[in-house]
C-alpha cells in the first residue's frame, strides 16, 4: 500500500459556491451529529491543507448523506481519537484506515424497509480499529496488503469494473473484528519461530482466503456470499 488505497481525488469548488467546511457543517447539524462530534470534526479539519482537506470534505460529505450518517460520524470521532493514543496507533489507524473504517459504517449493505445497516456497525468498526493496533506487525502488514488490493482482480477472473473495493474492505475488517481476541499479540508473535503458526498467523491465513475469494465481486454477491 502506498499513500492510501485509491488515488487522490482533486475535487474544484467554484467561487460561487459556499464554502465546503459550511456545507458540511450543515449536512452534520442536518444528520443529528451531537456538537461534541462536530466540533471535534472541525477542530482536525482545521489542521488539514489542500488536497488532503478536499478529500476529507468529500469523505464527510459522503458519510452524512447516508443513512448511517450518525453512527458513521461517531465512528470517524471515536478512531481518530484512538489514532492520537500512542504512536503506534497513529501509525496504523492511516488515513485510509479510517476511511475503509467510515465507508464500513456509512455505506448501506442494502436498502431495504426493515433496515439500511452498514456492513460494520459502529462498535464492530471500533473493535476492528482496537484489533489493528493490537495485532502483531506481521498480521498487521498482512491485512495493509488485503486492503489495498480490495477490488484488483480476482482469483476466479471476476471483472474489476464491477468490483466494489468499499464493500471489500468492510468485509476484511468485519472479518478482523471477529477474530479480535486470536489476533491479539503474543509471546510466539514476538519471537516467532520459523514453520511454526501462531494463533494470530491462523486467523489472519483464515481472513486472506476470504479476501482472495472475493476479490473483484460486486456489490450485490459480496453481500450474499457473506450474509
Amino acid at each position: 500500500m502506498a499513500d492510501g488505497f485509491e488515488a487522490p481525488r482533486r475535487p474544484s469548488y467554484g467561487g460561487s459556491t459556499p464554502q465546503p467546511q459550511v456545507q458540511l457543517e450543515a449536512a452534520l447539524r442536518r444528520a443529528g451529529v451531537p456538537d461534541a462530534e462536530r466540533v471535534h470534526v472541525s477542530a482536525y479539519l482545521k489542521s488539514l491543507t489542500g488536497a488532503d482537506l478536499q478529500n476529507e470534505i468529500l469523505l464527510l460529505q459522503h458519510a452524512a448523506a447516508t443513512p448511517n450518517a450518525k453512527a458513521a460520524i461517531a465512528t470517524y470521532d471515536r478512531v481518530l481519537s484512538m489514532a492520537q493514543e500512542s504512536p503506534k496507533a497513529a501509525q496504523r489507524l492511516t488515513t485510509p484506515m479510517r476511511h475503509a473504517l467510515l465507508r464500513g459504517v456509512a455505506d448501506p449493505k442494502i436498502t431495504t424497509n426493515v433496515g439500511n445497516e452498514g456492513i460494520l456497525g459502529q462498535a464492530q468498526a471500533e473493535l476492528a480499529a482496537r484489533t489493528l493496533v493490537h495485532m502483531p506487525q506481521a498480521q498487521f502488514e498482512q491485512a495493509q496488503q488485503l486492503l489495498s488490493r480490495a477490488g484488483q482482480g480476482g482469483a476466479h477472473g471476476l471483472n474489476e469494473l464491477r468490483a466494489d473495493p468499499w464493500a471489500e474492505r468492510a468485509f476484511i475488517l468485519k472479518f478482523i473484528a471477529q477474530r479480535s481476541e486470536r489476533l491479539r499479540a503474543t509471546a510466539a508473535d514476538a519471537a516467532p519461530k520459523k514453520g511454526v503458526d501462531t494463533e494470530a498467523s491462523r486467523a489472519m491465513d483464515e481472513i486472506s482466503g476470504f479476501a482472495d475469494d472475493m476479490r473483484a465481486m460486486g456489490r450485490s454477491q459480496l453481500i450474499r456470499v457473506n450474509t
